[in-house]
């Protein structure tokens, strides 16, 4: 089972906080795999390639890691630009990328690059941390979800435990998976509240998420609307379209619109997990 550290809520060293027991376990056990202070000269650099699409953040990290064995071998503003030094025979890599923009395809890319190299490394760097996002990350194989707000001291430890084989996620998910709990429930509430309903299940195949969007169809939102709608790209929601198509075989948007008013149930909202 994957271990999770809390990164994002761990207080700087000094803070006068009860956290600060968490904080010192999770040092404590960074600082365990440190090299001493006669053998740092003989440590090997890790090569690193730094993702970061602006040049004056990209720039700062690349001078905070430059004093550790992290230092960047490569600093793009794209993974396109550093996916050929991470290939199946370059061997031990660490990929720190920012994997807040179009994180779906980014977690898309990290899937195949861990595919094509199990020696890769791949710590993500966002601005805050969303549900979906975070298991997409975890399903995709990423080592690492990290928030940009850490500290320079917690990044480097961090590096040091993936490097271990430890798996860094936020504990903060299941506090979000909790809410998530919480909004089901209640949505299961006020249904009874309202009495018996007709509740049909996904009819022709069709998948939740393909359900909701057919919704949205009928109510003629856009593809751009739709993506906006789920945090999906609008690619992502092209995909959907064509297959809610196939297999309800209409030929277009408004003939899948017609027949999802005479054939899904009235009730609206359903929820996608």
């Amino acid at each position: 089972m994957r271990n999770t550290y809390d990164l994002d809520s761990l207080p700087h060293p000094g803070a006068s906080s009860a956290k600060d027991v968490a904080y010192s376990r999770y040092m404590e056990l960074a600082r365990s795999v440190e090299p001493s202070a006669a053998d740092h000269a003989t440590v090997r650099p890790i090569r690193t390639f730094l993702v970061e699409p602006n040049a004056l953040l990209r720039e700062g990290l690349r001078r905070i890691l430059s004093e550790t064995v992290y230092a960047p071998s490569l600093a793009a503003g794209s993974l396109n630009e550093v996916s050929s030094q991470c290939g199946p025979d370059s061997g031990t890599v660490v990929l720190i990328a920012d994997a807040s923009r179009d994180h779906e395809e980014f977690c898309r890319q990290t899937k195949l690059l861990k595919e094509q190299n199990a020696n890769a490394k791949v710590i993500m760097l966002v601005e805050q941390y969303d549900l979906n996002h975070v298991l997409t990350a975890f399903r995709s194989g990423a080592d690492a979800y990290l928030k940009k707000s850490i500290s320079y001291e917690v990044l480097v430890k961090s590096l040091d435990l993936v490097l271990l084989g430890e798996v860094i996620f936020p504990s903060a998910i299941i506090d979000l998976l909790r809410d998530q709990e919480t909004r089901v429930e209640q949505n299961k509430q006020e249904s009874a509240s309202e009495g018996p309903q007709e509740m049909s299940p996904p009819t022709k195949g069709l998948s939740v998420r393909e359900t909701v969007i057919l919704r949205c169809l009928m109510d003629g939102d856009s593809n751009k609307l739709i993506a906006r709608k789920f945090d999906i790209t609008e690619a992502t929601v092209k995909v959907h379209v064509k297959a809610i198509l196939r297999k309800i075989q209409a030929k277009n948007r408004t003939q899948a619109a017609i027949w999802a008013a005479s054939h899904l149930s009235a009730s609206r909202g359903a929820a996608v997990s």
